[in-house]
């Protein structure tokens, strides 16, 4: 009777009969708790775990990453293992990340210490230790597809000299499209492997990668959505690399590298990484432009009579402190406007509070335009005939939009900063040869957008230039950066034939570290009083109970009070951790 309830709920609630859906709800409730008092006191749980993630979800989309964080937190302390959860926060720590103090690599590394250990690791291959044979790189990821990181793996899977390297594609697309179809054909007509893994268990997966015999395995997602970290953390392959989808360290004492370059991660950075950090002798990654891009329009300032200033980041990267130098720059051109576009501006509570945010600035709303998210890409790529100058975003500095503005047209002022996701920008501009658009600090920053849009006629034959000038820069260069990375990956292989594996270092030292801890443990066990009382344990070191007051009382989840409007009036699931 349970499931037919439920099938007839879920049925309810598609089609949008929300009422009957929530009556079928209610009734199970009642049910489940006539039936098993202890299991609805579970579910209960449950409901706040998923409740307290979807409202960071939806906190981080929105921009508040302050609220989405406290979010995130609240759901780890009442699920310390919630994997969503952990990952949700380190990601959007990111965007709120200066590089004044170590607190994020600590977060990274005490998830990965605690996220190893739920998975064995294997310490020995049959991948024989010759320094000069052809390798076989596997790559792994689930987007595959038309999403950012797709736009710069292309490259090595087209160019990659498949006679010496053998290539193995680890696919963990959720719903492919026709980018994934000519990703999977070039690979196979070039004499490679794919393989398509989605909804296979990550320790499957790393099985198959050890009967594949990978030589390195590359990861390219972190720990962004649908991510196969748990795959990485058994450690199936000899040497094992992170790469494109995460400015940050995975944190995973089981990975050896991070590839970067001199300029997003200089040779003096003080920014942690529990990898070891592999320079890149140009840019760390090579565009490969959309097919449905388009032609490069005029600069519209010419039609206009104004100048237009824009970006089409995510709203988590668009801080208040962001908003602030924007407004600087606005102010000091007159009647020049700003446009803004991204996903969450299709609800008009977000619009507001943006717009209510600038005019606390000093800014006119009047002069804001802001778009909702584009689906088909051939209509995103030319709503940059909309700007005139791109504005990057700091401490989070935008990767992929950044290349599209360039492609098509549009000049990006940046900031440098002390850490890899603010220098992003720098990298790029520097590799397509536009160092003058590179600031130092918000002043410079200011000066540089405002100096831009002084000249009008400079910006319309920089315009007609820079398409050209980006396509012959190394940035769009596959064939030689590709050639690049095969050499970084053949040193990662002669310095395994030495023995010399970073990451058997750091797992030497977490395990000095878990055989501490569990000393402590022990000699805490012996002298803890046991409680009579019996208690309920589904994420330990949790524990709920409930008080008798009201009809149905509050939920005490690891001590912290939860009425029942908290449980029942956020969403209940969210299924994606990344941006």
């Amino acid at each position: 009777m349970r499931l037919r309830y439920s099938s007839l709920g879920r049925f309810m609630w598609t089609s949008e009969r929300f009422n009957e859906a929530k009556a079928i709800s209610f009734f199970l409730f009642f049910y489940l708790f006539s039936f098993s008092p202890l299991l609805f006191l579970v579910l209960i749980g449950l409901l706040v775990i998923v409740s307290f993630f979807g409202v960071g979800v939806l906190y981080r989309d929105a921009g508040s990453i302050f609220l989405a964080i406290d979010a995130y937190e609240r759901c780890l302390k009442i699920d310390p293992d919630s994997r969503n959860a952990g990952q949700n926060r380190l990601l959007a720590m990111n965007y709120i990340n200066e590089g004044t103090d170590d607190k994020l690599y600590e977060a990274h590394r005490e998830w990965g210490s605690r996220f190893m250990r739920l998975y064995s690791q294997y310490t020995s291959w049959d991948n024989p230790k010759d320094p000069e044979r052809t390798l076989t790189i596997g790559y792994v990821s689930p987007d595959y597809f038309t999403h950012s990181v797709s736009y710069f793996i292309e490259a090595p899977l087209v160019y990659h000299d498949y006679e010496n390297y053998k290539v193995v594609v680890y696919s963990a697309v959720v719903k492919a499209d026709a980018k994934t179809i000519r990703f999977r054909d070039r690979v196979l007509k070039k004499g490679g492997i794919w393989r398509d893994i989605y909804g296979v268990d990550e320790k499957k997966v790393a099985n198959m990668v050890r009967e594949d015999k990978v030589d390195i395995l590359v990861e390219l997602t972190g720990h962004t959505a649908n991510n196969k970290l748990g795959m990485m953390a058994c450690r199936p392959a000899p040497v094992q690399v992170t790469w494109i989808g995460y400015p940050n360290t995975t944190g995973l004492p089981t990975i050896d590298y991070r590839i970067s370059d001199p300029l997003a991660d200089s040779p003096d950075t003080k920014q942690k990484h529990v990898e070891e950090l592999v320079r890149l002798p140009a840019c760390f990654l090579c565009y490969t432009p959309s097919p449905e891009a388009g032609p490069v329009s005029p600069t519209p300032a010419l039609s206009n009579g104004f100048v237009t200033f824009g970006s089409f980041n995510n709203l988590a990267k668009i801080t208040p402190k962001v908003l602030q130098v924007w407004a600087r720059i606005l102010r000091a051109v007159p009647n020049s406007r700003l446009i803004v576009k991204c996903k969450p501006f299709c609800c008009d509570s977000v619009r507001q509070r943006f717009l209510s945010t600038l005019e606390q600035l000093g800014l006119d709303s009047t002069r804001v335009d802001l778009l909702p998210l584009i689906l088909l890409n051939h209509d995103h790529m030319q709503a940059y005939s909309l700007m005139d100058i791109s504005l990057d975003t700091f401490p989070y500095a935008g990767t992929t939009t950044t290349c599209e503005s360039l492609y098509m047209g549009v000049p990006c002022v940046t900031m440098g900063g002390s850490v890899h996701a603010h220098n992003v920008g720098v990298s790029l501009l520097n590799t397509v040869g536009l160092p003058n658009l590179v600031a130092k600090n918000e002043d410079e920053y200011v000066q540089q957008a405002v100096q831009l849009a002084t000249d009008v006629t400079a910006l319309s034959n920089l315009r007609r230039g820079l398409r050209d000038l980006m396509s012959k820069s190394p940035l769009c260069d596959g064939p030689k950066f590709t050639q690049g990375l095969e050499s970084a990956y053949r040193n990662m292989w002669r310095r395994y034939c030495k023995d010399d594996v970073p990451s058997l270092r750091w797992m030497e030292l977490l395990k000095k570290e878990q055989a501490r801890e569990q000393a402590q443990q022990q000699n805490s066990h012996e002298q803890e009083v046991v409680p009579e009382e019996p208690v309920i344990k589904f994420s330990d070191p949790t524990r709920i109970s409930t008080s008798n007051d009201g009809p149905f009382g509050s939920v005490m989840v690891n001590g912290l009070s939860l009425g029942q409007s908290s449980i029942i009036n956020h969403p209940s699931s969210v299924e994606e951790n990344g941006v």
